[in-house]
């Protein structure tokens, strides 16, 4: 199992009672009519795919009552993303805990479709910048993503899908009549919940239509309806907590506006969305097992650290039929968002500033001969400017950390990218789906402080960089009965550096090193619905990852990594009686480094075989839930972390946990419903985050037992 802390590893019983018990579930999202939108950029049945998608609907997002992306988001397959402080998370998907410019990097984060960052500017925590509170789905594809998505889709892509605006009822109109139009608003979802440590949420929809209304009519009684093509959403939310910890206080406020329209024979759906955020950030808690000390844990040893940020991103996604099988999709888009931080997680407390501007557009022609044959033929630019200044007011603290300014520069960032990607149903159950894209990430540095080295920063000078990469995808499906299918997928996935690996570099370093990351992924899957409705889905997968770069326990960059992924994923949902359902998943993975670094550094050497830190190899979620009434429903949730390595040379681990949540909800009326859930039931010392750098176990604390009651309203 690797050198190391995990050595004398056994998996637990409990796991072991899970994964057998699992073997008769089936995956909580497959249906035989699921829909998936992310794979093509348009709605087809996931039978159609290659695909081991999974998707979270509208009513799953409000039955959990999620308080950060994660809690969400952990319960797909495959997804074990770990919650920091705040707003803040660290992503993994099929992959270990990931960490810097490479975790930013190595998940694609979607809203409609549209990434929400440029290529070379991504967040890592990227989610609470999405319009998740509004989200009529979320859907996650695990491992690299279809032909219609390049840089950062390496271990997953994850896609936001607003709610559209509702139809609009139909308008009366009278002949020779003096016709008023109006948009009038109503409220059509109203949520809003308060819970321990100061929490309180609510969110509010509001759609409009035309509304039309005659007077002075000439007596003609004929009268014809019409119904307007145009509708509209405005929706607004607000988060508020105090925090569990000493100053860690949180304000985060969302809008979203949706227009649909057509204009001729073109159908238009309009998005713009606002991010405000404001938090008091606390830090790392160190030292050995000190998680498990709640007067430790609540405290903060960071005050003074923040995070502020601001995003607005704007779209409109044109489409329009041309002749009997061809379409065509145009959607223009622009972002802008400025964002400042202290960084608590460094030793130095340097404060951060970036902002970025810019836009592109995406597009895609559509060729659908038949229901056997379907080609796609596309293209995308993104053109954005990127600063980033690190300054750090405080005294040196460690050696290297020299005070004063650290980076100061500015980054011009084109993307052009082709792809082209054909599905054909080349024999009865036979269908075969390939795709290719061709990507180039153009780079024009420009350094506005002093070019040279201060402590262990490298500041480089002016200069221009430029990365190609082609990523081929070919997927095989075999739909084996009406309710069962299989499926094998071969894709690559590759990501241009950061603009951050790039330019913000240190001292051993050296500018124009860097490569382009890029990914192997064989997948096998099989899905199948039983009679009683349970459902079963089973995939496994390998992966191979080279010219990856990561910070070691010292902070230092580790360049030319190579390592290797794989493992199970089994999922499901089983009837047990009219009013239980047992539904989950549980995975079993290995994260290997599949090189050897000659450089030891703060006493780690990474030695091809053993186990990367932060990837456990047993992750699993479960739900056991009791519907008695159409009106009520309670279920438990079962959280499973395995152990898992915290630095890499496998002398430090983290023994993992097992949390337990509670929720219900009631239907007072048709219209009102009531909801309540209690977090950590069993109130368990934990970490949601572990890890060891600087010398430091560290921890990010998870809370105590906490309770939310709710009331939401839909007309």
């Amino acid at each position: 199992m690797g050198d190391g802390a995990f050595a004398s590893y056994k998996p637990s019983m409990r796991f072991g009672f899970f994964l057998l018990a699992s073997l008769s579930l089936a995956g909580p999202v497959f249906a035989d009519d699921e829909i998936i939108v992310t794979a093509e950029r348009r709605a087809q049945s996931i039978s159609t795919l290659p695909s081991n998608a999974a998707a979270l609907t509208r009513d799953d997002l409000d039955s959990v009552g999620a308080q950060a992306p994660s809690e969400a988001l952990n319960r797909l397959p495959g997804v074990a993303i770990h919650r920091g402080s705040g707003v803040e998370s660290l992503p993994a998907i099929r992959s270990p805990v990931l960490t810097g410019g490479q975790g930013a990097g190595s998940f694609l984060v979607l809203e409609d479709g549209v990434p929400i960052r440029a290529p070379g500017f991504a967040n890592i925590n990227a989610l609470y910048e999405t319009s998740l509170d509004f989200a009529e789905r979320v859907e996650v594809t695990r491992g690299p993503g279809s032909a219609l998505y390049g840089s950062n889709a390496v271990h997953g892509v994850v896609n936001v899908v607003t709610t559209a605006p509702v139809e609009v009822r139909d308008l009366h109109y009278s002949f020779d009549c003096d016709i008023k139009e109006a948009w009038r608003p109503r409220w059509t979802d109203v949520d809003a919940s308060v819970g321990s440590f100061g929490r309180f949420a609510a969110r509010v929809s509001f759609d409009s239509g035309l509304n039309v209304t005659t007077n002075h009519c000439s007596g003609f009684e004929d009268t014809w309806f019409a119904r307007s093509t145009r509708r509209s959403r405005l929706s607004l939310s607000t988060r508020n907590e105090d925090g569990w910890r000493d100053n860690a206080s949180l304000d985060e406020e969302h809008a979203h506006v949706g227009i649909d329209d057509e204009l001729g024979d073109w159908s238009i759906a309009s998005r713009l969305a606002f991010v405000n955020l404001e938090q008091e950030t606390a830090g790392f808690v160190e030292g050995t097992n000190a998680y498990r000390n709640e007067a430790l844990s609540r405290a903060n040893a960071n005050p003074e650290a923040y995070r502020n940020s601001k995003v607005l991103r704007a779209q409109a996604a044109l489409s329009r039929e041309i002749g009997e099988d061809w379409s065509l999709s145009i959607t223009p888009f622009a972002r802008w968002v400025d964002t400042d931080l202290l960084q608590h997680f460094l030793p130095s407390r340097a404060l951060e500033e970036t902002s970025q501007t810019g836009g592109g557009v995406q597009g895609a022609l559509y060729w659908d001969p038949s229901e056997d044959f379907s080609l796609i033929l596309g293209a995308d630019v993104d053109r954005t400017t990127g600063d980033l200044r690190e300054f750090q007011s405080r005294a040196t603290q460690p050696a290297g950390y020299t005070q004063g300014l650290h980076y100061d520069y500015t980054v011009d960032a084109t993307v052009l990218a082709a792809y082209a990607q054909a599905s054909w149903a080349f024999a009865t159950d036979w269908r075969i789906v390939a795709g290719v894209r061709g990507e180039q990430s153009t780079y024009d540095y420009d350094n506005r402080a002093p070019t040279g080295d201060v402590g262990r920063f490298r500041r480089p000078a002016d200069r221009r960089d430029d990365f190609e990469t082609l990523t081929p995808k070919l997927g095989l499906i075999y739909t084996i009965t009406d309710q069962s299918g299989a499926w094998l997928n071969l894709a690559r996935g590759a990501r241009a550096p950061q603009a951050s690996d790039l330019y913000s570099l240190q001292t051993q370093q050296q500018p124009g090193d860097q490569k382009a990351e890029t990914i192997d992924s064989a997948e096998l899957g099989w899905r199948i619905r039983f009679a009683n409705d349970a459902r079963l889905e089973l995939a496994l997968y390998a992966m191979n990852k080279k010219n990856s770069a990561f910070r070691n326990a010292d902070g230092f960059t580790v360049p030319f990594a190579r390592t290797r992924h794989e493992g199970v994923e089994l999922s499901g949902a089983l009837p047990l009686t009219d009013a239980f359902e047992l539904s989950g998943w549980a995975t079993y993975a290995e994260h290997t480094y599949a090189f050897n670094d000659p450089v030891t550094r703060a006493g780690e050497s990474i030695v091809s075989g053993a186990d990367i830190d932060s990837a456990p190899r047993r992750l699993a979620n479960a739900q056991l839930t009791w519907t008695p009434t159409d009106a009520l429903s309670a279920e438990i949730g079962w959280t499973h972390m395995g152990a898992y390595l915290t630095n890499a040379a496998g002398t430090r681990r983290y023994p993992g946990h097992d949390v337990f949540d509670l929720r219900a909800n009631w239907k007072a009326t048709d219209a009102v419903e009531l909801y309540g859930a209690v977090r950590n039931l069993a109130d368990v010392r934990y970490a949601e985050r572990a890890d060891f750098a600087f010398g430091n176990d560290r921890y990010f604390p998870a809370e105590s037992r906490a309770v939310t009651v709710g009331v939401r309203a839909r007309r």
